[in-house]
């Protein structure tokens, strides 16, 4: 017992801890690879591409101009433009409106090698089959003329209870400022919280009233001449809510 005890003094104890963990971490590194099916350093593949390998870095330049193309795409949908930024003319909005054009109309597939035969290749398209230069593909952009906002298509007729206010005349004539305020009100005078005293008023066409609580002073609703929405002037207060 004493031999032992003489061997574990001093710096043994640290070293034999040591070589412990060191031998436990060599063994469990050994079952891991053992127990692994997968052996080998990891690389991951990506995205492959038929053809050599200039075939295969032309074909990723085009999925990012394509997928570039997309961006400019979704934008011009939202905005209009195909870019955001400070200093883009109508120039430059021209010269991608053209590229991406081309980019859609002319789309050559990489040839693929006899080497990987799980690639098919896909027919190419005839000379008959292609888009007709002359007819745009994304957009149309004329710099002389401005960019133009279509307008809502509202419906005509005889106006009567629960159709819209803003609803044109048999003829296609707009409705009156006053006209588009009176249908609205009628529309809503069925809505409880405007108070049994202003749905009255509210059927005959007339505007509700309240008590601002914050001034005290009774004010008069309005109407969006646009929207046909009615809301309070006073915009401190909620339009929600209680009209006393």
């Amino acid at each position: 017992m004493d031999p032992f005890l003489d061997y574990l003094d001093g710096d043994r104890v640290i070293y034999t801890f040591v070589l412990a963990w060191i031998v436990a971490g060599s063994i469990w590194v050994v079952l891991d690879w053992l127990g692994n099916p997968s052996r080998g350093a990891f690389r991951p593949k990506g995205e492959r591409y038929p053809g050599t390998w200039r075939e295969g870095r032309a074909a990723r330049r085009r999925k990012v101009q394509e997928d570039d193309a997309a961006v400019r795409t979704t934008l011009r949908d939202a905005y209009g433009v195909s870019s955001l930024q400070a200093g883009w003319s109508r120039d430059r909005e021209a010269r991608v409106l053209n590229s991406d054009d081309l980019l859609v109309r002319n789309r050559p597939a990489p040839t693929p090698t006899q080497k990987r035969g799980r690639f098919v290749r896909l027919p190419e398209l005839g000379p008959e089959e292609l888009i007709v230069p002359s007819e745009p593909v994304l957009a149309t952009y004329n710099q002389s003329q401005p960019i133009q906002i279509p307008e809502a298509i509202l419906p005509r007729g005889r106006w009567h209870l629960g159709l819209n206010p803003l609803m044109l005349s048999t003829a296609g004539v707009s409705p009156t400022a006053a006209t588009v305020r009176s249908r609205v009100w009628k529309n809503h005078a069925n809505e409880h919280f405007w108070g049994a005293q202003n749905q009255d008023r509210m059927r005959q066409g007339k505007p509700p009233r309240r008590t601002n609580p914050a001034t005290g002073r009774v004010e008069t609703a309005s109407v969006d001449q646009i929207s046909a929405r009615p809301y309070w002037k006073s915009a401190a207060v909620d339009p929600f809510g209680d009209t006393t």
